[in-house]
Formats: C-alpha cells, structure tokens, sequence
C-alpha cells in the first residue's frame, strides 16, 4: 500500500506565553522601583547654596610627584599646555622629602601621579618611602596621558 505525501502548508506563528511573562516581569519591576522612588522624595536633603563653592582662583594645595616607568621620582614644575602637569627630575629623594616635611609639615596633601606601565613593586617602594619620611595625608593615582616628565 502506497501512502500519499500530502502537503502541509507551514504558517509561521509567534508564541505569546513566554511574551507575557516577560510583560509581566517589567511591570511588576516597574512598580516597585516607582514605590522606590517615593519613598526617596520624602527623604530631606539641604543642598548647598552658591556661597559655598570654592572661590575661582582657589590655590591648589595639592604638592604632585610623578614616578617613571624607570623609577624615577620627580617634582611637579608647574602647568603645560591644556593644564597638564609638568615634572622634573629631583636630586636626592631623601633630602628633598626632607626640605618637603619641614616646610609644609606632616598633614599636607601629596599626590603621587604614577606612569603606565610602572611595576607594582616601585609603586609600594614610594608609598613605604613616604610613610617613613611621617607623611600622613598621601593619594596615589595614574598619570594622566598629556603629563609630561622632563628628562
């Protein structure tokens, strides 16, 4: 006996219960940060008013190191082109860390601009450095790109 092929024509369909859960989700999620967000209104915040902005020739009193690749430590100089810093090279560390404490004491603000690539151990090396030397208020951070440091 020979069966018959018959051809069933195929309709594409778009099954709708997984749609309707998903709906679902984001509504119920859309309720409940919207409850969130009530509550946080009622919370009482005092904003500051404009006379408590720093004024716009504030004096940076931030002193900047740089530490090479190399592990070389150098002194900000001043400000380059676009506002980046420039550095030079220091003498003797010690004797400059030295002139530093007696100068500005143990609370000033040091921030040490470290170079790309510069091993993890040199970093530490000069956090030691200045924790030793009874430095107290000491940020480390990577050097921005347009920084330069004279050699």
């Amino acid at each position: 006996m020979r069966l018959r092929k018959t051809k069933k024509k195929r309709t594409a369909a778009v099954i709708l219960s997984p749609l309707i859960d998903c709906v679902f989700l984001l509504l119920i999620f859309f309720l409940v940060t919207s409850m969130i967000k009530r509550y946080e209104r009622m919370i009482p915040v005092k904003l500051a008013d404009a006379s408590a902005l720093p004024a716009a020739n504030a004096v940076d009193e931030v002193f900047r190191l740089a530490v090479s690749r190399e592990g070389n430590i150098h002194a900000q100089t001043g400000r380059g082109s676009w506002g980046a810093f420039r550095f030079a090279g220091i003498g003797e560390p010690a004797d400059f860390f030295a002139d530093l404490l007696k100068q500005y004491g143990p609370d000033y603000a040091i921030e040490v601009r470290v170079q790309r690539g510069t091993p993890f151990q040199t970093v530490i090396y000069y956090q030691d450095y200045l924790e030793d030397a009874l430095f107290r208020n000491v940020s480390f951070r990577v050097m921005d790109r347009a920084d330069e440091l004279e050699r």
